[in-house]
């Protein structure tokens, strides 16, 4: 694998190549895992992926419009797929499992719920959501415990999202 600049990705096989710990990662789970994950989970478009491994922040892919990258979070998977022309090409796919679920007073404030997970490469990942104003929001952190992945999901209400304008993001069909 090699290490590269994240920020001129302009595909999909660019992400499976270079060495970090969450892109190119492809452990899907069984067929009735993801069967489940299917019809239980949620699939939401990207509004920016920043990038924290090299110790500087880079946005992901600056040429391919964040929208075209897909994240399914399930209970027993996350999935983030690139739409390049009619296909999806998984550029994440790990089996996980959740090991905390926080809601309330000192964590609703700034982080509305988070979903705790540890993944198939023994890596934690936080889903922060029901945080309006701010948008959902998926983390994958690194094996020190150091954030290195921040994934910004699409909303309904304006983005506050670093490097991005402030303008009404919402699902497209």
């Amino acid at each position: 694998m090699q290490s590269m600049d994240l920020a001129h990705i302009s595909s999909a096989a660019e992400l499976l190549k270079i060495e970090h710990p969450h892109f190119g990662r492809i452990h899907p789970p069984g067929f009735l895992k993801t069967t489940i994950g299917t019809v239980t989970g949620t699939s939401r478009k990207v509004v920016v992926i920043a990038d924290y491994s090299s110790g500087n922040r880079q946005t992901v892919a600056v040429r391919i419009d964040p929208r075209n990258f897909m994240v399914t979070i399930a209970s027993s998977y996350v999935l983030v797929t690139l739409k390049e022309g009619a296909s999806r090409h998984p550029i994440i796919h790990k089996t996980w499992k959740m090991v905390d679920h926080r809601k309330g007073e000192g964590v609703k404030d700034f982080f509305g719920t988070v979903s705790t997970y540890i993944d198939s490469d023994n890596l934690k990942w936080e889903h922060r959501f029901e945080r309006t104003p701010h948008e959902d929001e998926l983390i994958g952190f690194g094996s020190k415990g150091e954030e290195v992945l921040i994934i910004t999901l699409e909303s309904f209400y304006p983005t506050t999202a670093p490097d991005t304008s402030s303008a009404i993001i919402s699902p497209s069909p």
